[in-house]
């Protein structure tokens, strides 16, 4: 009796290797500067706490404000992104309502719940 070999994986295209090891690369990057962010901070409290003074503190603030910067940006993106595609949203639908003449109290479909008059 002849043992079958495991089915053959298609091959990637090699568009498709590039995007999969660009996207490796990008997620390696981020956890990167992540793990230096937390060290980073893990640093400056644990010298906070040795020294517990006010001189410093403003030291440390003055000297790390600017990492910062790091939860900023990645904060930042989605929230703007999600901000955007509310308004895009109610935009839609205020365009959508005057174009078929619909009255306000009409479902949004949207939001998946009947109006108020709506038969069931």
């Amino acid at each position: 009796m002849v043992a079958k070999s495991p089915p053959r994986l298609p091959a990637l295209t090699a568009s498709e290797a590039e995007a999969k090891r660009e996207q490796e690369e990008m997620s390696a990057a981020w956890a990167f500067i992540w793990i230096l962010f937390a060290f980073k901070m893990a640093t400056v409290f644990l010298i906070y706490w040795a020294s517990q003074s006010y001189d410093t503190g403003m030291f440390l603030v003055a000297t790390t404000w600017f990492w910062l910067i790091i939860p900023v940006i990645a904060c930042a993106a989605p929230l703007l992104f999600r901000y955007r595609l509310l308004k895009v949203r109610r935009r839609r639908a205020q365009l959508r309502r005057s174009e078929w003449l619909l009255d306000d109290d009409l479902p949004d479909p949207q939001a998946g719940t009947p109006a108020a008059g709506a038969r069931r």
